[in-house]
């Protein structure tokens, strides 16, 4: 049948179908709409150049840009999906294109944030009705025009979608999660709109505050049957008018409208939580408000910002904590009055020293008092600070793969690092002595992973793919479901025995095994054990100020200062690197003595030469001996003291006691072995063996000192496939399958092999000399 000669029943048919089919959703162009907010963004940009000829050229192209963005592209879809708000959408177009035409940036700015509120408002409303008319689908691809948490709890929304789209969840009950969760964001935002709007009219920005007050007044707009719902209609009109007035009028007046404000606000819920939810913001409350001097102490000195990151994260957690003080404003306000505008003005407080730069010890001291106010209101106990980060982790997992997904990968590697932050120390600590190969596997998938799993810190740096960040966030999502049931088991006498005797094993016998070697060498050689010259002071003078240091160091950090994960990092792989390097020098010395000549000879040698030089010779041996005592049990001492103060606060302290002391006994036995070895071989081959076992701790101490700084972010970490993944290879031998760490062994273990031929090489030429 051709075209143009249908019979008139057929096309009187199709005219019928068309006319009582449901009308077909257009597709949601949801990327457009990321276009439009970068496009339009981009736009105003632009209004900071002086307007000449080009510069209009340029802005002409840029409005059509966007007119074409949302006539041809959005405007279709949301005429189906929530034809309520075309024409705001219309009138919000047409004011930026003419805000933009007169050069107007305030007015440009205003316009540009009612755009945006305005499609979030339709997409809101379309993501609603679409699920309400079983269309999963189209609730999904409308979802994604949004706006995502800036606290730890932007999950459930697309965890539901996700199991509405699998049939796994009734799209009724998606609805409630989802709907909760946008206005639980989006009132979040309209307090931050509102406290921008302050801070950008204290600081002289026009500019920054006519879009910060659009941006309210839109969200404004946004939750305006939500507000009226739960605070009532006067307050709802009173936050409207008060939004209105804030544009109109003088600065200082202004102000005090947009406080009066952020009161009215605050105890606007935009749903009611349940007391899961509410212990639950309670206890982030906390613990961010703890956080913020933790990082200003870290990242501002003598009012000057000197780790910008670390700046940025007090900010980051002092507003978290201000939005959800606003999700606990009415509950709080129920409960104690006092306390509600006592943790109010304390928050409106920290952000001002935050951006003064001002004195660290005033934060401190405010953020002690909020947690103390936190904590006297709603009966909180210091316990489960592992558990609360336990909690957090997932959600910020998929914090990371929303914002990725977004496009957002700055956010993301910000995300990633907050997520590491949590896990080391408070959860790595309590880990590593029960599942150690579980602790190693979840902080490798915090950084590269391995060859055939990358890691969040590779995938991120990357920028994908989206599959395989989706895949580690699974992974790193069920790792952190099993560190939960482990470490919320309860430890018997004999787990905690075993696992306190493996800490002192773990981390102390490569100690005692270059101490013990170390000695050896030192009476092989002749030298006194007591005396000035003798080798007992400087050993045992390194051994105490080793263990003193490192009970000092975590007595600093849990009262003086707090030292971040990266820091701890930074500073065991430099300890680890420095020790490797004097171990280094004694193993090269060990095999010259095993390889080359009487070396006893050469000892009396130097023993008959005048006293001057013997002492400075002397000197520089001792404190060869001191400084490698020193760095070999400092390393390891800080860290097996966090381990055991993590052990003791889950297991039982008789076994753990009896842990230690087997462990310490097992490494005196260990020495004295090794010691025995002394005795028993001949000289040279005393040297050999030692010279061997100091020759794998250097090899063992350079991996380690390799892994600390890529886990520090000092150096970058390549997986490689060709080595095993152990998890012992790694705890007892420093052998890690990354590239960098491999690749110092190797050269490290080509320097020990050079050295030994060099050496044979010198005796074979001192042989043929003699003879």
């Amino acid at each position: 049948m051709k075209i143009g000669r249908c019979p008139a029943f057929v096309i009187m048919l199709l005219a019928l179908v068309g006319a009582f089919a449901p009308p077909c959703a257009a597709a949601v162009p949801w990327q457009d709409a990321e276009a439009l907010r970068s496009e339009s963004a981009a736009t105003q940009r632009l209004l900071f150049r002086a307007p000449d000829d080009l510069a209009r050229r340029d802005m002409s192209a840029r409005i059509e840009r966007v007119r074409h963005l949302w006539a041809d592209r959005l405007q279709a879809a949301y005429r189906l999906g929530a034809a309520d708000a075309v024409a705001p959408i219309d009138a919000a177009v047409d004011d930026f294109a003419a805000a933009l035409s007169g050069w107007n940036a305030a007015a440009a700015a205003a316009a540009r944030a009612r755009l945006w509120t305005t499609l979030l408002d339709g997409a809101m409303d379309a993501t609603l009705t679409a699920l309400d008319e079983g269309r999963s689908e189209d609730a999904a691809q409308w979802l994604n025009i949004r706006e995502y948490a800036r606290t730890s709890r932007d999950t459930a929304a697309t965890i539901a979608m996700r199991e509405v789209l699998a049939r796994r969840l009734d799209p009724a009950k998606a609805r409630e999660v989802i709907e909760a969760e946008l206005l639980g964001v989006y009132a979040g935002e309209l307090r931050r709109s509102i406290a921008e709007s302050r801070s950008h009219l204290a600081s002289g920005y026009p500019v920054q505050f006519a879009h910060a007050l659009a941006r309210a007044s839109g969200l404004r707009d946004l939750l305006s049957d939500n507000i009226a719902a739960r605070i009532g209609h006067q307050h709802a009109e009173a936050i409207k008018t008060a939004l209105a007035e804030a544009g109109s009028r003088p600065s200082g007046s202004a102000d005090s409208v947009l406080a009066r404000l952020e009161t009215s606000l605050a105890i606007y819920s935009p749903t009611s939580l349940s007391p899961e939810d509410r212990e639950r913001r309670v206890r982030l409350l906390s613990r961010f408000i703890g956080l913020v001097p933790v990082e200003y102490e870290k990242g501002v000195r003598d009012g000057a910002v000197t780790i910008p990151f670390e700046y940025f994260e007090a900010g980051l957690f002092r507003d978290r904590a201000a939005m959800l003080f606003g999700d606990l404003g009415a509950d709080l306000a129920a409960r104690s009055p006092q306390a509600f505008e006592r943790l109010g003005a304390i928050l409106a407080e920290i952000e001002t020293v935050i951006d003064a730069k001002g004195d660290e010890k005033r934060v401190r001291a405010l953020s002690e008092a909020a947690t103390k106010t936190i904590a006297d209101t709603y009966g909180l106990s210091n316990e489960g600070g592992y558990r609360l980060a336990l909690g957090m982790l997932p959600d910020l997992f998929d914090e990371i793969l929303l914002v990725a997904e977004a496009g957002d990968w700055e956010e993301a590697e910000l995300k990633r690092l907050e997520a590491y932050a949590l896990f080391d120390p408070d959860i790595e600590q309590r880990l590593m002595p029960r599942a150690p190969a579980l602790a190693l596997k979840m902080e490798a998938g915090f950084w590269e992973g391995s060859a055939s799993e990358a890691g969040l810190g590779r995938l991120i740096a990357d920028k994908g793919p989206p599959e395989a960040l989706r895949q580690v966030v699974e992974r790193m999502k069920a790792a952190t479901a099993q560190a939960h049931t482990i470490l919320d088991s309860q430890l018997s006498s004999l787990g905690a025995f075993l696992q306190s005797l493996a800490i002192l094993v773990r981390e102390g016998l490569e100690a005692v095994l270059v101490l013990a070697c170390m000695i050896g060498a030192l009476k092989a050689g002749g030298t006194p054990a007591g005396g000035l010259r003798g080798w007992r002071l400087p050993v045992s003078g390194g051994v105490s100020a080793a263990l003193l240091a490192s009970f000092a160091l975590w007595l600093a950090v849990g009262q003086l200062f707090d030292m971040s994960t990266l820091q701890r990092e930074l500073l065991e792989g430099a300890t680890a690197l420095l020790a490797a390097g004097v171990l280094l020098y004694v193993t090269h010395w060990m095999f010259r003595k095993a390889y080359v000549g009487d070396w006893l000879a050469h000892i009396r040698r130097k023993a008959e030469m005048a006293s001057g030089p013997r002492e400075i010779a002397t000197m520089f041996g001792g404190l060869t001996v001191f400084g490698l005592a020193f760095l070999v049990v400092f390393r390891e001492g800080f860290e097996t003291v966090l381990f055991y103060e993590a052990l003791l606060a889950d297991a039982p302290a008789m076994p753990v006691l009896g842990g230690l002391v087997a462990g310490s006994v097992l490494a005196v036995a260990v020495a004295y072995l090794m010691l025995g070895l002394e005795a028993r071989l001949p000289v040279k081959a005393f040297f050999r063996v030692t010279g061997a076992l100091l020759a794998l701790m250097s090899v063992t101490l350079v991996g380690s000192g390799i892994r600390g700084l890529q886990t520090a972010a000092v150096l970058p970490a390549t997986p490689v496939s060709w080595f095993p993944d152990q998890t012992w290879l790694q705890l007892y031998l420093g052998l890690y399958p990354v590239a960098e760490a491999l690749l110092a062994q190797f050269v490290i273990a080509l320097l020990l092999l050079g050295s030994i031929i060099w050496l044979l090489a010198v005796r074979s030429h001192a042989a043929s000399v003699a003879r």
